[in-house]
């Protein structure tokens, strides 16, 4: 019997889809709880993981990798001072490596959804959003800078209102609309707390679009409820199954192909008065069963068939 490791919080909804849809193919799932201490064991007769033996594991998916942050304290005693904060950065560290290590020893022997190289995207978003406008994808225009006159002078040449700030790290913060500053104390006050995100909104809805080896497997627009929310993360949202254009479907697995990513969510904006799709990101873990639910795609099924070699 084919074994695929899941790696990440056994009560993840992604992880228990995944596992019965791997059940059902006659496999079976290998949990390795990311939450508790890896205990990675790699020899040349066995390989280990959170108190799982790996033998036969041909495979894996990566949900949550459970990295702790670096800033926590390691130990409950520990009052937060220089020395706790390199005591814990030094353990995250290690955390991470082990889990690459045994991440590079399992794509040996069978495919890993997603590999190591993958893992650090999302605190990249600047040098993401620049990589796609460099290789001519339809992004939006975007400045990332802890400078006013750099802010000011970029927005100025863009001749436009509306705009968006988003978040440096995915996942952390929301998208906010922001009044264009008019002045270099005024893009300073937008600066205050550090650099910035900004981006030109795009006005119209989301869309995500799934790929997996190297094609769209289904797209789905979320749109808000309330007509006004501009970030998909928050509030009611109506999610519909769609198809996406042939031009976007290329930019997504593009995108993903930049990355190294087998199975990704690809993130764009749908232009209201032009159609045009306008991506915005690549997420390496994304959440999924939400969207089989309420869209109707088949994700958790072609993706087990990807990761047993169907």
């Amino acid at each position: 019997m084919i074994r695929i490791a899941l790696i990440g919080p056994k009560d993840r909804p992604e992880i228990g889809r995944l596992a019965i849809r791997l059940e059902e193919r006659g496999a079976e799932p290998v949990f390795l709880d990311s939450r508790a201490d890896p205990a990675i064991a790699i020899a040349p007769d066995r390989i280990e993981a959170c108190g799982q033996d790996l033998d036969r594991v041909r495979g894996a998916y990566v949900a949550d990798l459970g990295i702790r942050s670096p800033g926590a304290s390691v130990a409950a005693n520990d009052p937060g001072v220089p020395a706790g904060a390199r005591r814990s950065l030094a353990a995250s560290l290690r955390h991470l490596s082990s889990w690459n290590a045994l991440l590079e020893k399992l794509g040996e022997r069978g495919p890993v959804v997603n590999p190591p190289t993958t893992h650090d995207l999302h605190s990249l978003k600047p040098f993401e959003i620049s990589v796609y406008a460099g290789a001519g994808l339809p992004a939006p225009p975007t400045v990332a800078t802890n400078d006013p006159a750099s802010l000011l002078r970029h927005l100025a040449d863009e001749g436009a209102d509306g705009w968006v700030v988003k978040g440096m790290v995915g996942g952390y913060t929301h998208t906010e609309t922001v009044e264009t500053p008019r002045s270099e104390e005024a893009a300073g006050l937008l600066l205050r707390d550090g650099p910035r995100m900004v981006q030109r909104r795009v006005e119209g809805d989301n869309v995500r679009a799934f790929v997996l080896d190297g094609a769209v497997v289904g797209a789905a627009e979320v749109v808000s409820i309330e007509g006004c929310e501009i970030d998909s993360r928050r509030g009611e949202t109506r999610i519909r199954r769609i198809e996406i254009p042939e031009a976007a479907a290329r930019t997504a697995v593009c995108a993903a192909a930049r990355w190294g990513m087998p199975f990704a969510a690809v993130d764009f904006m749908r232009d209201a008065r032009t159609g045009e799709y306008r991506i915005l990101e690549c997420n390496s873990a994304p959440f999924f069963v939400v969207f089989e639910g309420r869209a109707g795609l088949d994700l958790s099924g072609k993706l087990a068939d990807f990761l047993l070699g169907r």
